[in-house]
């Protein structure tokens, strides 16, 4: 049983939270550095001198636990380290110098870097205590009470709740508060509601510190600076002389927005050797102020762009990221990195703590090579691709003057937040025109934006919707003109199917699938796999890889089985198809019908009814004939669509 206490010492009340603890540390730390957390407390007795009781504290109230005169949610009054909340075991400041910073363990090298070694305000604020030579205590003036530093920094932080560098930290870039007001973020000063600020806490983000990245000019702009700079892109010989340099400018408007806008479009600059790729990535550089405002490499990864962006959302430019023969994954993370860029979304990775990071990625991407790597369906409805044709003989050299662009992309930063207020009225005019043009979806997203930035920084103060309207005829043209090369997934899913070679025999004599579906339909002029092969025989083979054809000719249709069989899931591996994935894409075919039960060599599936009208090319037969080919003979055998099994 443990002994009663003393009615003339009673025990003090334990803090219930780190807060209560802060306040119960700064109300009795003044007794002595270490004497009242480590030691019992000890009666003086009436003889005792009365120097010996605790000085005064901050509050003037010596030694009474009363609340500290610490604001709710900071470390003291006028801190410049500010709290910024809690992450699990991390808390998270802003330093003296505007950077974010998460630290877990509050040791004393730690605080004094967050306060810059400011010591003295530190003393001031966290005295620490020594035995005076006379008796008593003094404050050590050598050195500050940590352990208090640290419990009012952690108390600061809970007061401000969970906060989440991912979803809540801004770094350098263009970006817009909740009511749509542009804020220019360039390392060292933030630009909000038109003024200049230090990095800090704005309409609920934070505003970090970093390098100094460009600034706008501080004159503004009457469109000189973007007609110079129209003239200069019209030196290069573009596939599309009068529509790629005009794009291109608000390509360049673009990546200086960057997180200002909600739809980032990625480009590219493609053509052979010696046709000015590099010397557009130089203007680039120039235009966007050096390297400390575009992020620019010939040799990077996924991993090194992110550990360049951070939290910033400065433009991205590539060079040389040609087409790997041996499947490099390098390229398709660049690649799927800038898809995520064009709506914000966010990434995840892991790290060395064995702890996932998320951030979200705001840039806006460009890449230039000789030739352009396979890209997927999503990742081709987001480029505007600029084609470089080659130099005629005996064209003047592309030089560049280099100060001069400096100069020019200052002043259409500056242009660009002036304009800013008209945006989204010149945005929807520019929509509006595409649509009339029938031009919609992910095609009008990027023109619509890169096409209504040119127009802002040449006319300012005028939204028209007849130079818009002009602006996209002349697209539409250029749209009409160029192959249609741009399939959906579904039709890359057929194409990959159809060319397919198969053997069902065994001999090495092997025939894409698109053959044996057009013997097995009756079509005309199909080629024969073998003498004496009736179509109703060649379904029969098929049908062990998961097809069938029901019907003849034009009617025909194919049943592609949903079950991941055997010899299907041979012809779709190592694709984005494998797996069964096959099926969704199938479904998404024009006139398709869904989920039919139906039998393949004896195995019951469901499967996907495709018409041959939907099938890329196979109605095409016959082909020019081919000496000694065999063509299918006319069918006398029954509809084969009646036939339950093969």
């Amino acid at each position: 049983m443990s002994p009663p206490k003393s009615p003339d010492r009673p025990v003090p009340a334990q803090p219930d939270n780190i807060t209560d603890l802060a306040a119960h540390i700064e109300g009795t730390r003044a007794e002595g550095a270490d004497a009242d957390l480590h030691r019992d407390h000890e009666d003086p007795g009436p003889d005792a001198p009365e120097d010996s009781g605790p000085p005064p504290t901050e509050s003037g109230r010596g030694g009474k636990r009363g609340k500290p005169k610490r604001p709710h949610g900071e470390i003291f009054e006028g801190s410049p380290v500010k709290a910024l909340g809690v992450e699990g075991k991390r808390c998270w400041y802003q330093d003296v110098r505007g950077q974010v910073i998460g630290i877990e363990h509050h040791k004393a090298a730690e605080i004094s870097h967050l306060f810059g070694g400011r010591l003295p305000l530190l003393r001031s604020h966290f005295k620490a205590m020594k035995k005076a030579p006379g008796g008593g205590f003094e404050q050590n003036m050598k050195t500050y009470d940590a352990t208090a530093a640290s419990l009012a920094m952690m108390a600061a932080c809970d007061e401000q709740g969970v906060w989440s560098p991912a979803r809540s930290l801004r770094g350098a870039g263009c970006w817009v508060d909740d009511d749509g007001k542009l804020i220019v973020h360039c390392g060292t000063k933030i630009m909000v509601n038109g003024e200049w600020q230090s990095p800090g806490r704005y309409a609920g983000k934070t505003y970090a510190a970093q390098e100094a990245t460009p600034f706008p000019s501080d004159t503004p702009g009457r469109g000189e600076a973007a007609q110079d700079l129209l003239g200069d892109l019209r030196r290069w010989y573009f596939r599309r002389p009068e529509l790629d340099p005009y794009m291109l400018m608000g390509f360049i408007a673009a990546q200086m927005l960057g997180g200002a806008l909600d739809w980032r479009p990625v480009g590219w600059f493609t053509g052979d050797r010696a046709r000015g790729k590099s010397e557009l990535q130089r203007l680039l550089l120039a235009v966007h102020g050096g390297e400390s405002g575009l992020v620019q490499s010939s040799d990077s990864t996924k991993a090194g762009i992110q550990g360049q962006l951070r939290a910033s959302c400065l433009p991205v430019a590539l060079d040389e990221l040609e087409p790997d023969d041996r499947g490099s994954l390098r390229e398709r993370d660049i690649i799927k990195l800038a898809r995520i860029a064009s709506s914000g979304g966010m990434t995840l990775r892991g790290s060395a703590d064995h702890k996932g990071h998320s951030a979200n990625i705001y840039s806006v991407f460009l890449f230039s090579s000789i030739l352009i790597p396979p890209l997927e369906a999503q990742d081709k409805s987001r480029l505007i691709v600029f084609d470089l044709e080659p130099i005629p003989k005996g064209a003047p050299r592309l030089t560049l003057d280099l100060r001069r662009l400096r100069r020019i992309g200052a002043q259409l930063r500056r242009a660009l937040i002036d304009a800013w207020p008209t945006w989204l009225e010149r945005q929807g005019v520019w929509h509006a025109a595409l649509a009339k043009a029938d031009i919609h979806g992910r095609a009008a997203d990027n023109y619509g934006t890169v096409m209504a930035l040119a127009d802002m920084l040449l006319s300012p103060h005028d939204i028209r919707a007849d130079v818009a309207a002009n602006w996209v005829e002349r697209l539409g043209e250029a749209l009409e003109d160029e192959p249609d090369d741009d399939p959906t997934n579904a039709d890359d899913m057929l194409t990959h199917l159809l060319s397919q070679p198969l053997d069902p025999w065994r001999n090495g004599r092997q025939m894409p699938v698109a053959e044996w579906l057009a013997y097995a339909a009756n079509l005309p002029g199909a080629r024969a796999p073998s003498d004496n092969t009736m179509p109703d025989q060649v379904n029969g083979l098929i049908a062990t890889y998961g097809l069938r054809v029901e019907g003849q000719q034009e009617n025909a249709r194919l049943a592609i089985a949903n079950s991941k069989r055997c010899q299907m899931l041979k012809i779709f591996e190592g694709t984005q198809w494998a797996g069964g994935v096959w099926k969704q894409a199938a479904e998404r075919l024009p006139g398709v019908e869904r989920g039919v039960s139906r039998t393949f060599a004896k195995v019951s599936s469901r499967a996907t009814l495709v018409p041959f009208t939907s099938l890329p090319g196979i109605l095409a037969f016959p082909q020019k004939e081919q000496s000694g080919a065999r063509y299918a003979p006319p069918s006398s055998s029954p509809d084969i669509s009646d036939i339950s099994d093969f």
